[in-house]
């Protein structure tokens, strides 16, 4: 487990590529898990718990959709890739809790809250590189147009979490 934790973290400093890891079911079910439980506690720290959880699901299919029709030519590398994927946000995620419980529980002046927002924001980005990466080696192409994907995926993303948070009530 040790080895698949400094994969991801490797992936996370673009020196190694998803193909890294091992081609294992149970890996991957492991990080599921993992990613699920650090992303309903990210999001409960804003949201109500029952969007942030239905949110949370709908991430990780649609993640899963993203990676299968992304690989559909080359569906060998899909365990591996949706692995990388789940296991590099969650390191990154699990990076950004400091930040998020501060922006959200302490009372802190302007300054500190800028810096914990362009945080978020730099580790956003490199979420954005990140899987820029991933999917450059996965598809065997250029690294920008792995990010033009990753862009895309993104935005994916914000538009489907709008979807169940814009009628939430932060809790």
């Amino acid at each position: 487990m040790a080895g698949a934790l400094k994969t991801y973290l490797d992936i996370c400093l673009l020196r190694e590529g998803p193909e890294a890891l091992p081609y294992s079911w149970v890996l991957l079910g492991i990080v599921i898990v993992v990613s699920l439980g650090v992303s309903v506690l990210i999001g409960s720290m804003a949201y109500d718990m029952t969007a942030v959880l239905l949110a949370s699901i709908a991430g990780l299919f649609l993640s899963f959709v993203f990676a299968r029709v992304l690989l559909m030519k080359n569906p060998e590398r899909f365990l591996q890739t949706f692995s990388a994927m789940l296991g590099t946000v969650t390191l990154i995620n699990i990076v950004s809790l400091p930040g998020t419980y501060s922006l959200r529980y302490l009372k802190l002046g302007h300054t500190a809250e800028l810096f914990f927002a362009l945080t978020a924001f730099a580790l956003f980005v490199w979420v954005v590189i990140v899987y820029g990466y991933i999917f450059s080696k996965a598809l065997s192409c250029a690294m920008s147009y792995g990010i033009a994907i990753s862009v895309g995926y993104a935005l994916l993303q914000v538009m489907l979490l709008e979807l169940f948070i814009s009628g939430s009530v932060p809790a």
